[in-house]
């Protein structure tokens, strides 16, 4: 009977450390799988928010000139700021020949600069508008170490906003973003309920959600059309976002801003866009709960409706502006 025993004792020592291998293994194993995620996430996360904000200098070679000119012969004034974030803003301001109170914002989009604003300002000064183009954080000449795809970049709007309105107290402000420049300027419009500093927004080009535009982008590279790796991809790189910069993925969402939103939104989109889909711009026009407007252009790229349409362009910012200010008593 004691052998019995003896033996019952034994059998539950093997099995228990063989269970203790078992588990050891499993968590050697996820260990090393985490390992390797967050070392590819890492990679992803650089590669996305680091390595390749400032990549498009050669293409803005043309408007440095025209900057330049700019400065030196129709009082533009650059302009320096202290973003609250601990880097330095900078920024261009274009006051219009005719004096005006009023002003256009511009946010350019990811790899740009304030350069890019330089193609829609003169629409604006046709309108009689002054014009604020500056770098974004991570891009051209202004400092900071990544590029947040608009989570961070809604604060530093907001202080060029603030900067404007000093300026100009009593006047009125626009602001106009393209790509990343236009998801950058939706999410700034939830914070600009409080203050309603903003009189309107055009919306060129946006995404709706980041991690929803990384997913199709991903899948669409790939084309293994298996959403599990790509979401451990980003769950990873995700962590290595909030590890590195503060901040995840999930985190900006402009479609879920604007559902906060009542200042008027003008959304422009071109239906042969194959970076950010043309279906987000409908997403983001639903969503809205202010005053709207959306119009699409036939064949046009990705932020290219400012070359392919300009007139069109033009016509439909110039309508929308005179319907806000027409019915600003109804907003």
């Amino acid at each position: 009977m004691s052998k019995d025993v003896e033996m019952q004792a034994l059998k539950r020592k093997v099995w228990f450390r063989i269970f203790l291998v078992i588990l050891s293994l499993l968590f050697v194993f996820f260990a090393i799988a985490n390992a390797i995620g967050l070392v590819v996430g890492n990679m992803f996360y650089n590669e996305f928010c680091v390595w390749n904000t400032r990549l498009d200098a050669k293409r803005f070679q043309t408007l440095e000139v025209t900057l330049a000119e700019g400065i030196k012969n129709k009082g533009w004034q650059n302009v320096s700021l202290n973003s609250r974030l601990g880097y330095t803003l900078q920024g261009t301001y274009l006051p219009n020949p005719t004096p005006s109170n009023n002003t256009i914002v511009f946010v350019h989009g990811i790899t740009g600069s304030r350069l890019m604003g330089l193609w829609y300002a003169p629409l604006y000064m046709k309108a009689g508008y002054n014009v604020l183009i500056y770098d974004s954080r991570a891009s051209g000449e202004s400092g900071g170490n990544s590029v947040s795809w608009g989570f961070y970049e809604k604060y530093d709007l907001d202080q060029w906003i603030d900067w404007v309105k000093q300026q100009h107290p009593n006047g009125n402000i626009g602001v106009h973003g393209i790509s990343m420049g236009a998801a950058t300027a939706l999410m700034h419009a939830e914070m600009n309920e409080v203050t309603h500093h903003v009189k309107f927004y055009i919306a060129d080009s946006s995404y709706s959600d980041l991690e929803e535009l990384l997913t199709k982008q991903i899948d669409d590279a790939v084309s293994l059309h298996d959403p599990l790796w790509i979401k451990l991809l980003l769950f990873y790189s995700s962590i290595m976002a909030k590890w590195q910069s503060g901040f995840r993925y999930e985190d900006v969402s402009p479609v879920r801003s604007v559902r906060n939103v009542t200042t008027p939104i003008l959304y422009l989109h071109g239906d042969a866009d194959v970076l950010v889909p043309v279906y987000m711009n409908e997403q983001l026009y639903n969503a809205s709960q202010g005053y709207k407007e959306k119009y699409i252009f036939s064949g046009d790229g990705h932020v290219m409706a400012i070359f392919n349409h300009k007139v069109e362009y033009q016509r439909r910012i110039t309508n929308f502006m005179d319907a806000v200010f027409e019915n600003q008593a109804n907003f």
